[in-house]
C-alpha cells in the first residue's frame, strides 16, 4: 500500500520525487487542519516554514513523519512530536551556501558604498554552524579579519582555526565593522537567542556598522534597533523579520538590503533541501531515493565562472546578476504601499514563487586556511570537500 502524504505543492521537485512511492495530497499551508489530515488519512506531512506544526495540528491524525525543507525547526514543536513517536526531518546545511553568499554580497555592497577596502575590516560572525563557517571562509578569502561568538560550540571544546578569534559577544559587537547573525531562534536553555541583540547589545555597535540578519527575525530586537537608528547611522541587510510575513516597514525602508526571507532560496539550495527530506523519508519508509532526479535538476544551473575574489567590484556585479537582491529589496519596500490586508499574502506568494536564482561562490579546499572539519557533513548534491 502506498504512503499517503500531505505536501506543500510549492516545494520544488517534491511531487516528482514522491509520485512513484506515495499517494500525494497537495495542500496549501493555510488550508491545513487536524480535521483535514484525519480525513485524508495521511501518514506523512511535509510543510514549509510558515506552517506551525504541533500536537494540536496532529491531534488524532495518523501522521507519523513530519518534514520541512528548511535549516531551522522553530516552526515545528519537535519535542511534542517526538514524545508522540513522530519522526521529524529537516535539511540542515542544505541552503547554507546560499545564505552565506547573501551575507558576502551585503558585505561587498556595504564596502563599495563606503569606499572601504575589506582587507582593513573585521567581520563578527555570531553562530559558527553550517552558515557561519562558510561566511568566515569567504570573508577570510576577501582579506577580512574574522571574529566569532558561539558559546555552545566553545563549551563543546571545538578547536577553532588559528585565523578565527572566538570572543565574547559584547567584545565582538564593539570591535567589528560587520556583524552577521547565524543562530537558531530559541527561547529556553542556557543560551537562548530570542532578542540576542537587544537594546544593550545594539548600543555597542560602531557607527556605520553593517548588521546582517539572515537567521530569524526574533534574534534582533527590531524596536530597540529602530531606537538605535535614531541616534546614529547603521547599515542593515535583513532577510528575516520579527513580524513576518509583514516586515516592520519603518525598518525595511531604512535597510540597504530588505528581502522576504529568500536568502537561502537559490535553485541549488532549494533542490538540496528537497533532496534531504526525500532521503530522510525514503530511509524511514523503506524506498529508494530518486537521486538522479535531483542530480539532473542541479545540472540545470549555468556554468559557474571563475570567482574574481581579488576584484570586489566585479564580484559584487556578478552576484548582482546572479542573485538580483537589490531588485528583491526594491520590490519588498514597495509592498508597504499595498493595502495592509494584502501585504502578508504578497510576502508569502513571492517566497513561494521565487524565480530561479543561481549560486556563484564555492569553498575551495586548496585555500591554505581551509580545514576539512570546518564544514559539517556534506549535504546532498554537494561533493565532500
Amino acid at each position: 500500500m502506498k504512503l499517503r502524504c500531505c505536501i506543500d505543492p510549492t516545494i520544488p521537485l517534491l511531487e516528482q520525487a514522491l509520485q512513484p512511492f506515495a499517494r500525494l495530497y497537495p495542500v496549501a499551508g493555510n488550508e491545513l487542519s487536524a480535521e483535514l489530515l484525519r480525513r485524508l488519512r495521511c501518514q506523512v506531512l511535509i510543510v514549509r516554514t510558515h506552517v506551525r506544526v504541533d500536537a494540536q495540528l496532529l491531534e488524532r491524525t495518523p501522521v507519523r513523519f513530519v518534514a520541512s525543507p528548511s535549516a531551522g525547526l522553530d516552526h515545528i514543536a519537535v519535542e511534542e512530536l517526538r514524545a508522540r513517536g513522530i519522526t521529524v526531518a529537516h535539511a540542515p546545511g542544505c541552503n547554507a551556501n546560499a545564505v552565506a553568499e547573501y551575507t558576502i554580497f551585503a558585505v561587498l555592497r556595504w564596502a563599495l558604498i563606503l569606499g572601504r577596502p575589506l582587507s582593513k575590516e573585521r567581520i563578527g560572525v555570531v553562530g559558527f554552524g553550517h552558515i557561519g563557517r562558510r561566511v568566515a571562509l569567504y570573508a577570510r578569502r576577501l582579506g577580512m579579519e574574522v571574529w566569532v561568538n558561539d558559546p555552545p560550540l566553545e563549551r563543546q571544546g571545538f578547536a577553532f582555526p588559528e585565523w578565527v578569534h572566538p570572543v565574547p559577544l559584547a567584545e565582538l559587537l564593539r570591535g567589528c565593522q560587520v556583524v552577521t547573525v547565524h543562530v537558531p531562534l530559541t527561547r529556553t536553555g542556557e543560551f537562548p537567542t530570542y532578542h540576542l541583540l537587544g537594546e544593550q547589545e545594539l548600543g555597542y555597535l560602531q557607527r556605520v556598522t553593517l548588521l546582517v540578519n539572515s537567521a530569524r527575525g526574533g534574534v534582533v530586537d527590531e524596536l530597540a534597533l529602530l531606537r538605535e537608528l535614531e541616534r546614529r547611522e547603521l547599515f542593515l541587510a535583513f532577510d528575516v523579520w520579527e513580524t513576518e510575513p509583514r516586515p516592520r516597514w519603518e525598518l525595511a525602508v531604512r535597510a540597504m538590503l530588505a528581502t522576504p526571507h529568500i536568502a537561502g532560496h537559490t535553485w541549488q539550495g532549494r533542490v538540496r533541501c528537497t533532496w534531504a527530506i526525500v532521503q530522510a523519508l525514503a530511509q524511514w519508509a523503506g524506498f529508494t531515493c530518486p537521486d538522479e532526479l535531483f542530480h539532473e535538476a542541479l545540472s540545470q544551473a549555468p556554468r559557474t565562472p571563475p570567482v574574481p575574489w581579488d576584484d570586489p567590484q566585479e564580484l559584487h556585479q556578478l552576484l548582482c546578476e546572479r542573485r538580483r537582491l537589490p531588485q528583491d529589496t526594491q520590490q519588498l519596500q514597495l509592498w508597504r504601499l499595498l493595502p495592509e490586508s494584502l501585504q502578508a499574502e504578497t510576502f508569502q506568494r513571492f517566497r513561494q514563487s521565487y524565480p530561479r536564482r543561481y549560486e556563484l561562490l564555492r569553498i575551495d579546499p586548496t585555500w591554505e586556511w581551509y580545514r576539512a572539519d570546518l564544514l559539517p557533513s556534506p549535504v546532498p548534491g554537494e561533493e565532500a570537500l
